[in-house]
């Protein structure tokens, strides 16, 4: 496995922890959860454009992608 395809899995797992994280936000009652939540899926949306960032220059720099 290449770093570039763990990074993409990371990638993935982030995705379905922010919409893991987006069901309890809606789910909850409480205010100031609901408030975590919003804040902590704003954060895995940073995480997420910058590993897409990361998955774009590995993707250049790995053998396997550089069309060899």
């Amino acid at each position: 496995m290449t770093v570039g395809s763990d990074v993409k899995q990371c990638l993935s797992s982030i995705k379905n922890v922010k919409g893991s994280l987006a069901s309890l936000e809606l789910r909850t009652e409480d205010e100031e959860a609901k408030q975590i939540f919003r804040e902590t899926i704003t954060i895995m949306e940073e995480i997420i454009e910058d590993l897409k960032k990361r998955v774009g220059q590995l993707e250049l720099e790995e053998d396997q992608y550089r069309g060899f």
